[in-house]
Formats: C-alpha cells, sequence, structure tokens
C-alpha cells in the first residue's frame, strides 16, 4: 500500500480532501506560469510584426531617395507626403489589417566629411500604436556627390 493513500472502513484507498486540494494548487500555479508565457509570446510576436512592417516602409522611402538625384536630396526629404503618417496594409471584404506609421527623414550634410559634397540621410518608422513591445526603426545611408577632382 502506498503511503499517501488511505484506507476506508470499506476496504478501498484514495486521496484525502487536504491532498486534493494541495495538489491542485500546485497545478494552478504551473498553469498560470504556462499561461503567462502565452501572453508573452503573442505580445512579442505582435511586436515583431509592427517592427517588420517598419522596416518594410523604411526600406521603401530609402528606395526613392537612392533613385532621387543628389541635389534633390533635401526636397524631396522636406515634402510633406514623404514624412507623416502612412497606413500600410490590406483592405478587403472579409479583413481589414492596416496600421499606421510616422516617417521621419532628416538629409543633413556629413559631420565627418568637411565639406558638403556628402550627406548623411536617416529614415525613422515608428508604429503608432502597437499590441507588442516594437519601437522604432531606423535606416541611415550616405550619398555622395559625384564630383571630379583635379590630379
Amino acid at each position: 500500500m502506498r503511503a499517501s493513500m488511505k484506507e476506508g472502513r470499506d476496504g478501498r484507498g484514495g486521496f484525502t480532501i487536504l491532498e486534493t486540494v494541495i495538489a491542485m494548487c500546485i497545478m494552478m500555479i504551473a498553469g498560470f506560469g504556462a499561461i503567462s508565457l502565452f501572453v508573452f509570446s503573442t505580445n512579442y510576436n505582435s511586436g515583431a510584426s509592427d517592427r517588420a512592417r517598419s522596416m518594410a516602409v523604411a526600406q521603401e522611402r530609402m528606395e526613392r531617395l537612392r533613385s532621387t538625384p543628389y541635389t534633390n536630396l533635401d526636397t524631396l526629404a522636406a515634402a510633406a507626403d514623404f514624412n507623416g503618417k502612412v497606413t500600410v496594409g490590406s483592405s478587403n471584404a472579409k479583413e481589414v489589417d492596416q496600421h499606421t506609421f510616422t516617417v521621419a527623414t532628416t538629409v543633413e550634410d556629413d559631420p565627418n566629411v568637411g565639406n558638403s559634397k556628402q550627406k548623411r540621410i536617416t529614415v525613422t518608422v515608428t508604429p503608432a500604436v502597437s499590441g507588442g513591445w516594437a519601437g522604432a526603426v531606423s535606416l541611415r545611408m550616405c550619398r555622395s556627390q559625384n564630383v571630379v577632382g583635379t590630379n
């Protein structure tokens, strides 16, 4: 006979109510731990989705800046349709999956170079509302003007 089993008057063995309550409490504590991990992973995955969309928006803006002539960089970066709120996602009859992002673009002379022939461009995309832990995504590149020098 096991130590935790008690034998009743009719010869049947079983657990006491106290043992059952203690076992249920231990199982409940373990279950709450698993639930908290599930909630954490759901929020983290939501944030990863927002970061991926932010990266796509930032890359699209960088490609537009790469294809722009060097002399027009400041004009494009200051344009109202290039900065501000951007809505990205699909919208069809069954599902609407749109997210809003804030885009900020800066074009400045590179402080590491002593002249204005090189610009440092930074595109920062921030999710407007995030269910997870998505922060801002920043991409930075340098562009230089092709100038033929004296030899």
